[in-house]
């Protein structure tokens, strides 16, 4: 199934005239945990666009469909598990709008490694705030994860309950990192993660559709056999090991994406 999605003007003018973003592919695998200003410049420019299509389309559907409990909630909390620029909180929290006309706060905890993604995503947030109508309170986390030691201070840091966790293309650098040894890094992500969602919320998990040379292994296929071995159930999903979403800005058009993504919830 093909998708297509036009980023919205003010976003599209915000990013590429007020921030100074480029677009610049590359095929390269991407650990953008080690990126410069201008790395994560042409990230925003380049990648930030498909989150946001990506994070659209795919709740966007399911909410379509679906009317979770904490759907009809004035205030939401989210965890972003590896941020970012933020496309894909933007692309959520558009979609919570228009699903709850009874929307007024989101808190956002952003998490990730790099100090300059994160400056990005605090900037874009304020701005999506002031021209959707939705207070957005951002709470960002600027941690280095290199091992399980790290991953379980992480479970102290995150003290309240979240009625929606995501991880948009970010434990991938996990398995190419090598950040948990031979153990999946799905599986150890969703363990540790899942108890801070509340019983009713949606852990929304989106990662790229290639090959690891390191982990010896399609990563969808690894995102199955990581969910195969946790106690939650899947309750949306891409058909196959891919979707392929297209996204058109200033710079680009109809720029093509391909992710496997998976939806998860506590077991009822």
């Amino acid at each position: 199934m093909e998708t297509y999605v036009t980023l919205p003007k003010w976003l599209d003018n915000y990013i590429y005239n007020e921030l100074g973003a480029k677009y610049c592919r590359s095929n390269a695998d991407m650990t953008v945990i080690d990126w410069d200003k201008t790395d994560i410049l042409n990230y925003l420019g380049t990648y930030f666009p498909r989150s946001y299509a990506e994070a659209c389309c795919i709740t966007g559907d399911y909410f379509s469909h679906n009317i979770p409990s904490f759907m009809t909630k004035e205030s939401l909390s989210l965890l972003d598990f590896g941020c970012g620029t933020g496309g894909e909180i933007v692309g959520i929290i558009s979609q919570l709008k228009d699903h709850n006309e009874n929307l007024k706060n989101v808190s956002i905890c952003a998490l990730d490694g790099n100090f300059h993604a994160l400056r990005l995503c605090e900037s874009v947030l304020r701005k999506t705030s002031e021209k959707i109508g939705v207070k957005i309170e951002i709470n960002p986390i600027p941690i280095t994860i290199e091992d399980f030691y790290d991953m379980s201070v992480l479970e102290c840091v995150l003290s309240t309950p979240f009625d929606i966790i995501i991880s948009f293309k970010a434990i991938c650098e996990f398995v190419t990192k090598e950040r948990f040894e031979k153990d999946n890094a799905y599986r150890h992500i969703i363990n540790t993660l899942m108890p801070k969602l509340v019983q009713e919320g949606i852990m929304l998990l989106v990662d790229v559709t290639s090959y690891s040379d390191i982990s010896k292994e399609w990563l969808p296929r690894m995102m199955d056999a990581g969910i195969d071995q946790v106690q939650y159930s899947i309750v949306h999903k891409n058909e196959g090991y891919n979707q392929t979403i297209y996204v058109t800005h200033s710079y680009k058009k109809n720029d093509k994406s391909k992710v496997a993504w998976r939806m998860i919830t506590h077991k009822k």
